[in-house]
């Protein structure tokens, strides 16, 4: 550890003094002192964004370049790729076309969205090129980021690009806008009928779509695809009916072209959109016109075969499933089952790693670092160091990994490094879907009434059996309870002495996860898929997706078009792992499909919060 408190030194000296040469060699011995390990992956980026400012001035990018050459997973780091890109715009009079399409990419890709560097490369390019001014607005107003668009509307009316008083109206109050324009809109600027249409869709899509169509003939090809495509998908993800009709209107160019903000998104929700009201010709032709890249996808594989299966081509439906080779996943265990196989992942014939190459990993220095940051509780420095020590490692010995970390108890890192070898190997069931706090889970299922293997398949995905596990929005311990959450079920349960830092005790945790587990099902017809959903989204979010189905719908359409990614794959990676934990416990089901159900929308779900 002696090596990171050098490193935060030396690269807190870098910072004060970026100029000395005495503290840059010294930074060069310490990365070829410890070139093997990750830290001198961590000192190399941090060094080469100190050191980029001063080397862009006084245009020694050779440096840059040769330092960057040498990283191997920051290489494409946001703030990398930025610092690159800002030089080469900046040091050119005249800038290219295609290394302005380049710039305008990457600075409206969402992996980019509030990286500081970044941003000097928008305003150096609109400096640049002033034409690419209006689709990094609209590009920036379908993200939401409202104060950078503001800037770059102030730039456009400043360059006299676009009128000004009718262009803050749409831009700040598209609603007043509309309302001052609705019965002239085909005689406003084009331009501004573009920002009104887009800022619209958040505020009126019947408002959004009646300025969409006084753009008949003005617009080009890649404009009316990506405004008639941003028009579907806020409606498909909204779940509105209309949805399929705005798509239609957009063309052969249906989400692609330089406006569009998120082109794989809508091309997918175009295919839930028809998946939702089952018109299985529709979402086999959109599922056939996606990007390979997305085309291949377990779920749209699945369910391609499911549309071709639908509409009486079996022996093609067929090709589509087996193309799907995992049964562990959400999709595979259809697929599976589609295909008339078994849908568990069997541990007949399983295979172990040797005593001596799990023995092997205690001289790993890489392992041996990471499990110490483990025990200090600095889980993401842990997991930079396990992940850099088994990032060329081959199977056998990702194998004899995995079964290092169960022995010391490190169940986040067994089950991660077995699942990257779990389709090659036939492994320990126990090893992929560990059972601890064995005694705990049960007592406390078996109070609130609910399935054990339920349990254990929501800790596996929220915490990873994490007990001190915290989120990004602040959810706590092994079942990844909210404050407020944690606070209302302590009222529920008449628990008088319940302070915020129990929720990390492993029985409290336990308890107050299963109670509320308990409280969803009441509340959301008794589905452990609504519930599940429920958990992860909130109880009101679930039961408006259910009210919102069109007719009684299959569980993994219910699924497959929730219309947010992170309780999407959740759910779907929950009731996964749910089955798997019965099999492990010699529990099995005959159809993973029945199992999952049917959702009512008529059905009651009732808004009493009580246990």
């Amino acid at each position: 550890m002696i090596g990171y408190i050098q490193a935060w030194a030396l690269l807190a000296q870098a910072r004060r003094e970026p100029g000395n040469l005495s503290v840059q060699n010294e930074i060069q011995h310490f990365l070829t002192e410890h070139k093997t390990e990750y830290l001198s992956e961590r000192v190399r980026t941090d060094w080469l964004l100190i050191n980029a400012p001063q080397w862009n001035a006084i245009n020694q990018w050779k440096k840059f370049n040769s330092q960057r050459n040498l990283l191997q997973w920051n290489k494409f780091d946001p703030s990398i790729v930025c610092w690159d890109l800002y030089h080469r715009l900046s040091n050119r009079k005249n800038v290219s076309k295609t290394l302005a399409n380049e710039a305008l990419e990457i600075i409206n890709s969402p992996q980019y969205k509030g990286n500081g560097v970044c941003r000097k490369v928008a305003d150096t390019l609109i400096e640049k090129v002033p034409s690419t001014a209006f689709t990094r607005l609209v590009i920036l107003i379908q993200q939401g980021r409202i104060s950078e668009a503001r800037t770059v509307l102030n730039t456009l009316i400043k360059k006299k690009r676009l009128p000004a008083q009718a262009s803050r109206l749409a831009f700040n109050n598209p609603s007043r806008w509309y309302r001052n324009y609705r019965h002239k809109l085909k005689k406003q600027n084009k331009f501004v009928r573009l920002i009104a249409a887009y800022r619209l869709t958040s505020v009126n899509m019947d408002w959004a779509t009646q300025v969409a169509d006084s753009l008949h003939g003005k617009l080009t090809k890649d404009e009316r695809g990506a405004l008639w495509g941003r028009l579907g998908y806020v409606a498909a993800i909204g779940h509105q009916p209309k949805a399929l009709k705005w798509y239609e209107k957009a063309g052969k160019t249906v989400c692609v072209g330089p406006y569009s903000a998120l082109p794989n998104d809508c091309i997918e929700w175009r295919a839930r959109a028809a998946l939702r009201i089952q018109d299985w010709k529709k979402l086999n032709h959109f599922i056939s016109a996606m990007p390979a890249t997305l085309a291949s996808k377990e779920n749209w594989r699945y369910w391609r075969a499911r549309a071709l299966a639908e509409t009486g081509h079996q022996l093609e439906a067929k090709k589509y499933w087996q193309k799907i080779p995992s049964v562990r996943t959400f999709y595979g265990k259809l697929a599976a089952e589609a295909l008339g196989k078994p849908f568990y992942y069997s541990s007949n014939e399983t295979v172990e790693a040797t005593q001596e190459a799990i023995d092997s990993m205690n001289t790993n220095p890489a392992l041996l670092r990471a499990k110490a940051f483990y025990r200090m509780g600095l889980f993401v420095e842990g997991n930079r160091e396990w992940q850099w020590a088994i990032r060329s490692m081959p199977a056998d010995k990702l194998l004899a990994a995995a079964q290092w970390a169960q022995d010391e108890s490190l169940l986040h890192r067994s089950v991660n490094t077995a699942i990257k070898v779990a389709e090659r190997y036939r492994l320990e069931h126990d090893l992929l879907y560990p059972r601890p706090f064995e005694d705990e889970i049960e007592q406390y299922s078996e109070k609130a009434k609910i399935d054990a293997n339920w349990v254990y398949g929501l800790m596996r995905q929220e915490s990873r059996f994490i007990a001190v596990a915290q989120s990004n929005v602040g959810a706590n311990g092994l079942m990844q309870i909210m404050p407020g959450t944690a606070k209302w079920i302590a009222k529920q349960l008449e628990i008088t002495d319940f302070v915020p830092e129990k929720i990390y005790e492993i029985e409290t945790n336990i308890y107050f996860g299963t109670t509320y587990l308990r409280s969803l099902l009441n509340r959301l017809d008794n589905k452990m898929i609504l519930a599940t959903a429920g958990y992860n989204a909130g109880p009101n979010r679930a039961s408006r997706w259910q009210q919102s189905l069109p007719q009684i719908t299959e569980g993994a359409i219910f699924i497959e078009t929730i219309p947010f990614t992170e309780t999407r794959n959740y759910v779907q990676n929950v009731l996964a792992n749910t089955i798997e934990y019965a099999y492990g416990q010699g529990q099995t089901i005959s159809s993973f499909h029945r199992w999952l159900g049917q959702i009512d929308p008529q059905a009651d779900t009732t808004t009493d919060e009580k246990i």
